[in-house]
């Protein structure tokens, strides 16, 4: 029997997820929510969802499985809504970029009888240059032949651990775990930097007195430079994920200035052999970091916490019972 999954935010990351569950309608049916009724609408029309809600705790209050895909600065809210009107024994799962604050949230947010969880998504490497932003960007294979963090915390139950392998793997993608703290690291880096320099690019440009006649003439570097500024991840309160991650966005900044004053230097000191090494270092990395991510062959030394892919055989009342047989023990 198919158990009934509800997606919160009906972006390019829900619809997506949406999508790819969508074709196993005898394991799981998915619902959702959007703050936009249009998008919702639109979900359900493109076969994300089979049903739109007007709230979200109509949306929730029969989901055995809940997936946030909604802006940061929406989560707790909807984490307290959640914890009002969601079946005991729910399953939250976080697919926000800021790990450890969110888990910390649900933590003081949720009722002790509902379970969270978090990933870490990577997208399918086939779609990495994906210029396209919102509903109509979502694609079912959007995370198949990816990675996907699993970021469980302490006292877990292993069913929800399973759950979350059998979802991964429906996503066509490979579950492996990761710590939220490992996490944030990795999406500082990632996923947040490259904001953070789009940023710094545009504020040292659209202010500046050539920009008039600059921006006659900017093209698709400076475009597709400037994109990731537009992938924030909060709706209102702009920049609250990178000030929940300044620890590890502030070692990053000192890198980025680091490099930057070595290319300045070389430029000052016309050291073109030192300019030539470095911009030969970085292309050739370039090229073998997406040569890795096609094939998804990473010269790791311990491999002891990457989970192997299978695809499942079965999915919901399951969790009902082992989570009941792990009460009677």
């Amino acid at each position: 029997m198919a158990f009934q999954m509800a997606i919160v935010g009906l972006n390019k990351v829900g619809g997506s997820i949406g999508l790819a569950l969508g074709a196993f309608p005898d394991q799981l049916t998915c619902v959702g929510y959007d703050e936009d009724p249009r998008i919702a609408r639109a979900a359900a029309k493109q076969g994300a969802i089979t049903k739109s809600f007007l709230t979200l705790h109509q949306c929730v209050r029969e989901s055995r499985v809940i997936i946030l895909a909604c802006p940061l600065d929406d989560i707790c809210e909807n984490l307290e809504l959640i914890t009002e009107h969601a079946p005991k024994g729910s399953v939250v799962i976080d697919t926000s970029s800021n790990k450890t604050q969110v888990a910390a949230w649900a933590k003081t947010l949720l009722r002790e009888d509902i379970y969270f969880t978090g990933w870490t998504l990577a997208l399918n490497p086939e779609h990495l240059h994906g210029p396209e932003l919102g509903l109509d960007a979502a694609r079912a294979d959007l995370f198949a032949d990816s990675l996907i963090g699993i970021n469980d915390p302490p006292g877990t139950p292993e069913a929800v651990l399973t759950l979350n392998i059998d979802l991964v793997s429906l996503l066509g993608a490979k579950p492996y775990l990761v710590d939220s703290i490992e996490a944030d690291g990795l999406i500082a880096m990632g996923h947040q930097l490259p904001r953070l320099t789009a940023l710094a690019l545009l504020l040292a440009t659209v202010d500046s007195s050539g920009w008039y006649e600059a921006r006659k003439l900017a093209g698709p570097d400076y475009a597709q430079a400037t994109l990731p500024i537009l992938n924030i991840g909060e709706r209102e309160d702009l920049g609250l994920s990178m000030r929940l991650n300044k620890g590890n966005l502030l070692r990053l900044i000192d890198d980025l200035s680091t490099a930057l004053g070595r290319i300045r230097h070389y430029l000052e000191n016309e050291d073109d052999q030192a300019l030539l090494d470095e911009m030969d270092h970085a292309i050739n990395q370039r090229l073998l970091w997406l040569e890795q991510r096609k094939k998804q062959i990473w010269d790791e030394p311990d491999q002891s916490d990457t989970i192997g892919y299978e695809r499942p055989s079965f999915l919901g009342e399951w969790l009902d019972s082992k989570l009941k047989k792990r009460k009677d023990k």
